[in-house]
């Protein structure tokens, strides 16, 4: 007879591998809760869906998602591949990381998902063309080797008419998303690493070989964006903030600048010269 785990067991099997890729970030001062919201990543995802939801509509698309095949591209710890299939979504997660898809697979198990993480390199998909209806790939592209060959292959893998759901770090961020250190990005590349040794926020790659330094990693300006998807088959790409700035109705200066026509041109200031993580939607043609 096989004995299954019960769902205490699962969650603690999960925070113990969770647990090692979480102390580097010790520095904290919320680590407790930012560690909380990691072992239980699923229930963070409502603005992620949402997000998801919003472009399928802005692609003439149905939101609805029970039933479409997704690529969770860069699954890391199963946070959104949880909440995709929960969402009646057919998700296949897929990590470069070995410990991550053990995590996503534990994750699921809470849900009596049954996930199979595909391990292996973004710029190497091993799916047949026009296989997903949707992909989704969030934090992924600063970290691959090749930009260019990843976004070739969620091109091939995408059927036409999907969208894929990506995120892009600004080379001008004010605050580092990775390292969490001011100003750093508006410094040249060559003083980046010095710049993190002296804050003592480069990261240890004595135990973790995947760590990068922030001269490893891939940066864009949003005018570069535009041009690196449009070289792979992608149209009608379009960012979350800037569309948010229609819908939402603004107090106080906010609103002053809405009503003058100004809020637009300020965002984009703030776009190019201080915001972190681009959210973007791009359409297969």
């Amino acid at each position: 007879m096989t004995i299954t785990p019960t769902d205490k067991e699962i969650t603690q099997q999960l925070e113990a591998e969770i647990e090692p890729w979480l102390a580097h970030m010790k520095w904290r001062p919320d680590f407790a809760k930012w560690r909380e919201g990691r072992i239980w990543q699923e229930k963070k995802q409502a603005r992620n869906l949402d997000t998801l939801r919003l472009f399928l509509r802005l692609a003439t698309l149905k939101d609805d998602l029970r039933g479409k095949k997704i690529l969770d591209l860069g699954c890391g710890m199963g946070g959104f591949s949880t909440a995709l299939a929960l969402e009646g979504a057919r998700v296949q997660p897929y990590d470069y990381n070995r410990a991550y898809c053990r995590i996503t697979r534990l994750r699921g198990m809470r849900y009596k998902l049954n996930f199979s993480p595909v391990n292996g390199a973004g710029e190497a998909l091993p799916f047949p063309n026009a296989h997903f209806d949707h992909i989704v790939c969030l934090d992924v592209l600063e970290h691959v080797q090749n930009p260019e060959k990843l976004l070739s292959e969620i091109s091939r893998c995408l059927k036409p008419g999907g969208v894929c759901f990506i995120t892009a770090i600004n080379r001008f961020a004010f605050s580092d998303p990775h390292y969490h250190v001011r100003f750093v990005n508006w410094l040249p590349r060559r003083f980046a690493e010095p710049a993190m040794k002296l804050l003592r926020r480069n990261k240890d790659n004595s135990r973790f070989g995947d760590r990068q330094t922030l001269d490893e990693m891939h940066y864009y300006r949003y005018d570069q964006l535009s041009s690196l998807t449009a070289r792979h088959g992608f149209t009608g790409m379009r960012e979350l903030g800037e569309l948010e700035l229609a819908s939402r109705s603004y107090s106080g200066l906010k609103g002053l600048l809405k009503k003058s026509g100004l809020l637009r041109p300020v965002y984009l200031l703030y776009r190019y010269f201080y915001k972190g993580t681009y959210q973007l939607m791009v359409i297969k043609r």
